[in-house]
Order: C-alpha cells, then structure tokens, then sequence
C-alpha cells in the first residue's frame, strides 16, 4: 500500500528507520586493543588522532566520554611529541575536555601546544594569564590571536614588552584593550612606527591615547588618526599647541625665582599665548606668582591690585578680575577650585609644586565637575580645552 492509501485509510505510515550510527564504545574497545597490541608511535599518532575527533565531534555517553578521555590522558604524557602533537590538534575546537587535559596540553612545548592555544575554548582567562607567565614568546603570540582576548589577559601580554607579542595583540580586532594598557604600550613603544601605525587602526581609542598618539606620530599617522576617529579638523593643532604651552611651563619651572613673570605674562599675550589653558596649568603646578601676572596682564590692571582682587573670594574680587580678563564664564568654577586648593595648602606650610599638592589641586578641580574624572594634569586640560568641563548643572556659588 502506498503513503497515499494510508492517508486514505487513516493509518499511519511506519517511520523511516534512521541510519545506523557508528559505535562509539566500540571503536574505543577497538583502539584501546589495538594499543595493547601493537603500542608503536605510529599507532598511538592514529589513536591520538581518533580519540580526540571521536571527543570532539560525536555525542558521548558518559561511560564512553570516560573511557576517550582515559586514553586522551594517557596520550597527553606520551614520550613521544607527534603522538602528543595529533591529540593537541585533533582536540583543540573540544569544548568538553576537562580544564586539567587542556592545562597539560597548553604547557607543553610550543611544537604541540601553539594551536591548541590559539583555538582551544577551555582555557580561561586565568588559564592564559598563567601561560603568558611562563615567558614563552610564541605561547604569548598564540594568547594574542585568539579570537576573543580579554582585558586581564592583554594587560598581561602587553606587561611582557614584547614587540612581537604587542603587534599580533594590536592586529587582533578580537581583542579588547583596557586605556591602562594602550597607555603602557605608548610607554614602551612610542618611536615604534609599526606599533604607532596598528594603535590607530585599532577600532576603538580611549580619548586620551588619541592625544598622546597626536603627539608622537608622523604627519602622515596624525591625519590617518584624525580621519580614523573621526575627529574634528582642528583637534590635532589644538592638542600640539597643549602640548607646547605644557614644554613652556615645564621650563618655567626650572626657571630661578628671580625672573619678571609680568615682562614674561606681556610678551606672551602679545603673542595671543596667554590662554585660558596655560593661566589653569600654571594653577594646577601651583605657579600663583605666574597665574597673577597673568590675570593682571589680561585684565589690564597693576599687578598688586590683581594679586588684592584674586585673594578676595567676594563678588567684587575674583569674579570681578575674572570677567575683566575675559576668561571662559564656564571654567570660573575650576579657577576659584584651583585656589582655594592652593590657599589650603599654603596654610599647611607645604610647597604648592610639590607632587602630591599638584595632585589635591587637580582633584579639587575635578570635585567640582561631576562629569570630568581627569587621572592626570593633561587630561584634566584636554577637558577644560574641549569644553567639557562646565557642562554640570550645579549651580554656582560665588
């Protein structure tokens, strides 16, 4: 009767039987046999092989599961490296094998452990993080072009300061970069034309490794950067003129005290170099002999009176010379933050250029701004720069 007669009738057609599929147990007795039988490199190559794409591609029982991964344990400490090199490539795509098989594998000699490394999902973060310490470059190189690397991991390959380990890490568009990171390999790899080349390619920049890139890269890298990021046409003279006005003041420093810095505060404003950014820098190092020259120059008044009016914190003080010099309205909190942090520190007695006075200056600064979280002095300017500091709805108190 055909399948249309028993739709006719109501009977139900019996089901087709399905293909016979091939004994897993059985073919395990068979090569454990065959082991017994004839345990020649070659026969433990084949066994290798077998076992691990039997694990890898076929749905075990557990007692068959058992019994591969006996024979799998066994082959991972073979004297022989071609036995140990077919079970590594046969099980590397394993997503079942036992983290303590896929451990053993990855320690072995880089012969047969590279690809098993490179692919095998078993091995976890911390799995690779211990890896990488073991020194193994090319172990390092594996780890770096997984398809998916993790922060803790990158952090750990780019701690090697490997060349070779750091460019396959930058290559690998699946591997996620932490800003700590991309600041280290900046660090150790800046007049690295290759490592520069492949930081700008990277999908995805911290702002702040954009503005140290914009800084040591060629001209050529500089405009790849800017058309990369998408980043406005003028960023890049602005960050290099940051970084000009932060040489300057990193001389003045060093300069005796016994200099006129109202003679210096003139001839920079005749040059339009008085900016708001430099008069904040000279705050945030804690120059206030510099910042009132500044403000006195700006605003046009004698320098005792700027130094009289700054101290005085009332309405008809500070914000007062402040207007005069026509300084941004929205960085009025950052300035008063600025010296009210050095006047605490004065009456402690400490040197305001001090290390840790710059860094209360600066967090008082960023206390004031709840959307700023600068971790250093430039990237506390790159905020005031690009006009995102003042964007709080806090009101001000004057």
């Amino acid at each position: 009767m055909t399948r249309r007669d028993d739709r006719a009738t109501g009977r139900r057609a019996p089901k087709a039987k399905p293909a016979k599929q091939p004994q897993a147990a059985a073919g395990l007795v068979e090569i454990r046999d065959r082991l017994r039988r004839a345990p020649s490199a070659d026969a433990r190559a084949a066994a290798a092989s077998h076992v691990g794409s039997l694990l890898t591609a076929t749905p075990l029982k557990p007692e068959e599961r058992s019994a591969a991964l006996a024979i799998l344990e066994k082959l991972t400490k073979d004297v022989e490296q071609e036995v140990r090199h077919a079970l590594a490539l046969h099980v590397k795509d394993c997503a079942v094998l036992p983290p303590s098989i896929a451990r053993e594998i990855a320690e072995d000699v880089d012969a047969v452990s590279l690809p098993f490394i490179e692919c095998s999902p078993v091995l976890a973060d911390g799995d690779l993080i211990d890896l990488v310490k073991l020194g193994s470059t090319q172990k390092q190189v594996a780890i770096a072009r997984r398809n998916w690397v993790n922060e803790p991991v990158s952090d750990a390959l780019v701690a090697t300061h490997s060349g070779e380990v750091v460019t396959a890490l930058l290559t690998n568009v699946g591997a996620r970069v932490s800003e700590p990171a991309y600041h280290e390999i900046v660090e150790h790899f800046g007049g690295d034309g290759t490592v520069q080349s492949l930081m700008v390619e990277r999908p995805l920049l911290p702002m702040t490794v954009i503005e140290r890139l914009i800084h040591s890269v060629s001209t050529a890298l500089r405009n790849r950067l800017i058309e990369r990021h998408a980043l406005p046409s003028d960023f890049a003279d602005e960050l290099v003129g940051q970084a000009g006005e932060r040489a300057f003041m990193q001389d003045l420093a060093s300069m005796p005290r016994a200099f006129d810095p109202e003679a210096l505060a003139r001839r920079l404003h005749a040059s339009r170099r008085l900016t708001p950014t430099l008069l904040m820098r000279a705050l945030c190092l804690g120059d206030r002999r510099f910042f009132e020259a500044g403000m006195a120059v700006r605003a046009e008044i004698p320098s005792t009176n700027a130094r009289m009016l700054i101290a005085d914190r009332g309405p008809l003080g500070f914000k007062a010379i402040y207007d005069k010099a026509r300084l941004p309205p929205e960085l009025f909190r950052a300035f008063r933050a600025a010296l009210n942090a050095i006047a605490d520190v004065e009456r402690s007695g400490r040197k305001c250029q001090d290390e840790d006075s710059v860094r209360l200056i600066i967090d008082a600064v960023v206390k004031e701004y709840d959307e700023a979280c600068p971790d250093s002095l430039e990237y506390l300017l790159s905020q005031i720069s690009h006009g995102i500091l003042g964007r709080s709805e806090r009101s001000t108190r004057i």
